[in-house]
């Protein structure tokens, strides 16, 4: 029985490899959507525990993902990292770290992502 479930919403399918094969390594149950549409549908099932979210994507993008996220009654409590090459302020002009979000930068080393997702399921 997987300990978490983890949803990836990047387009990037070497990142949603990666992130797999690390979650899947701990033990956990990892979702993949390579798009913004298909990552909203995702998150709304049972039990998703945290999200990784791209900012640059198709279908959307991740501000307008991460926006819908937060009024949705079944994902607005999930936490979220994102995963991505934009600047880190242009980021946080636009969504604020907290206890459940946080920012980590591409690239980065499967340990730092796992690291993330870590530390924000310990804080939610």
């Amino acid at each position: 029985m997987p300990r978490r479930k983890i949803l990836v919403i990047d387009d990037e399918k070497d990142i949603q490899a990666i992130v797999r094969a690390v979650f899947q390594h701990a033990g956990d149950q990892v979702l993949s959507a390579l798009d913004a549409v298909q990552g909203l549908m995702l998150a709304r099932q049972p039990g998703v525990d945290a999200i990784i979210l791209d900012i640059n994507m198709p279908g959307g993008g991740g501000y307008t993902v991460y926006q819908r996220l937060s009024t949705i009654t079944a994902t607005m409590n999930i936490p979220v990292l994102i995963y991505s090459v934009a600047p880190r302020d242009q980021v946080l002009q636009q969504i604020a770290e907290s206890a459940t979000t946080a920012f980590l930068a591409k690239p980065a080393q499967p340990e730092e992502i796992k690291a993330a997702v870590d530390r924000l399921l310990g804080a939610s």
